[in-house]
């Protein structure tokens, strides 16, 4: 069944195809999407159009202790754009009077800011694209309706970072002071998404071209709820209404702190998976400790935490432990070090140190830091803690005296570690 087009949303990735328009299709609520290409390949809009607009999500993994599998055909979309051979279909969907939100996934790197002139074909950048849309929209409508805009970019604050790219555009445009007073008016929501998407398995033999596979867990937290208050509810896709940062910190230490602390045991280890690595009963029981610190300091539901440890442990993914080291400083910096207070944090920094050792391990870093470590961990050797002291106080911000307490016992720690796998 068609429906009204109230929704358009920008970028039609696995991510977008296995968590947004997969949610609108389950919450079978009257709304209808425009998809639009969020790069010039447009490969996703050739697609759709070929298959009638309609894709296929596979939800599968653990749930609740069992293994669970289904199919939903995804019928939600109702039109696609590649703006970048028809910009001015693009520009007309600003005279709907349907239309009521924009959704975006264009990846991390999506939302930037680059000084352009105004531009009269499609731009790159996705914040240019809006602004142009938005004035459009101003103009047609005399600034008497609105629309919500809801990024579902991963960087934090991503409605108000959007907003304040937009309205840099709207000054560079010199566009009138109207539109931009009433551009500060709209709701651009902050967001916080997490489900992981893998999108077409190796395993599949069917005929759609994008048929895409995603995890049973959901979670959507938004800021706003204004945007959303006549949306219908539903117990398995909880649209969470509420300020962000519980949410964010909690994501931060348990999902994403187990992910980096699971990586450097895979270094130590020989471990190549999340999953793999979870499953000996060692590290598990090292983590659940990190992480029952975390909870029990912040107030965190427990259930969060089992949660992610069901995830973990999902037969359909084999996320690489290796994927996870890229760049594996500035992730202790982020989802460990924060939270350093307690021996059991100390003791988790100090696996970092004991794994950032290129002397030992591979690592995924500049040469300006692999030089740094090279160096701390060739000093520390010959009895020189400074270096390491140094580095603790300028990368960690934490009691540096307490990590290398916890560092002179590592054998004996990744010993006992060893003993219970």
């Amino acid at each position: 069944m068609k429906h009204p087009i109230n929704i358009m949303q920008i970028g039609d990735g696995n991510f977008m195809r296995g968590f947004f328009d997969l949610a609108i299709e389950k919450l079978q609520a009257p709304f209808g999407i425009v998809s639009v290409a969020a790069t010039a390949r447009g490969k996703t809009v050739k697609l759709l159009e070929q298959q009638h607009l309609q894709f296929t999500v596979n939800e599968r993994g653990l749930k609740n202790g069992e293994i669970v599998e289904q199919e939903i055909a995804v019928q939600a979309i109702q039109d696609t754009i590649n703006p970048y051979e028809d910009w001015q279909k693009f520009l007309q969907y600003a005279q709907s009077d349907a239309l009521e939100m924009i959704v975006s996934n264009t990846t991390e790197a999506g939302i930037y800011y680059e000084k352009i002139s105004y531009p009269t074909v499609c731009p790159t950048s996705y914040a240019a694209k809006l602004t142009i849309f938005l004035e459009h929209y101003y103009k047609y409508f005399q600034g008497n309706k609105q629309l919500a805009i809801v990024p579902l970019e991963l960087i934090e604050q991503n409605g108000d970072t959007l907003k304040n790219i937009c309205l840099q555009h709207a000054k560079d445009w010199e566009l009138p002071v109207a539109f931009i007073e009433w551009l500060k008016t709209l709701a651009f929501c902050n967001t916080l998404v997490d489900r992981i998407v893998t999108g077409y398995p190796q395993d599949y033999s069917g005929d759609d071209a994008l048929y895409t596979v995603c995890e049973p867990y959901f979670l959507f937290v938004i800021d706003q709820q204004a945007p959303f208050k006549h949306w219908p509810t539903s117990a398995d896709l909880p649209f969470v209404f509420a300020d962000l940062a519980m949410y964010r910190r909690r994501k931060v230490a348990i999902l994403n702190g187990s992910h980096i602390l699971l990586a450097a045991f895979g270094k130590i280890y020989g471990y190549k998976t999340v999953r793999e690595a979870f499953s000996q009963i060692g590290v598990r029981s090292f983590i659940e400790k990190v992480t029952a610190d975390f909870t029990e300091r912040y107030h965190v539901d427990e259930q969060y935490q089992h949660n992610v440890f069901e995830r973990f442990l999902n037969p359909f993914i084999e996320h690489q432990l290796y994927d996870i080291q890229l760049n594996e400083l500035s992730k202790w910096q982020t989802r460990i070090a924060p939270f350093a207070m307690t021996e059991i944090y100390y003791q988790a920094l100090a696996l970092g140190l004991y794994a950032m050792n290129p002397a030992r391990f591979s690592m995924r870093e500049s040469e300006e830091i692999v030089e740094k470590l090279t160096n701390m961990h060739a000093q520390y050797t010959e009895g020189n803690i400074e270096p390491m002291q140094q580095f603790i106080e300028q990368y960690f911000h934490c009691d540096p005296a307490a990590v290398i307490k916890q560092f002179s016992n590592i054998e004996q720690l990744l010993e006992d570690i060893t003993c219970n796998n």
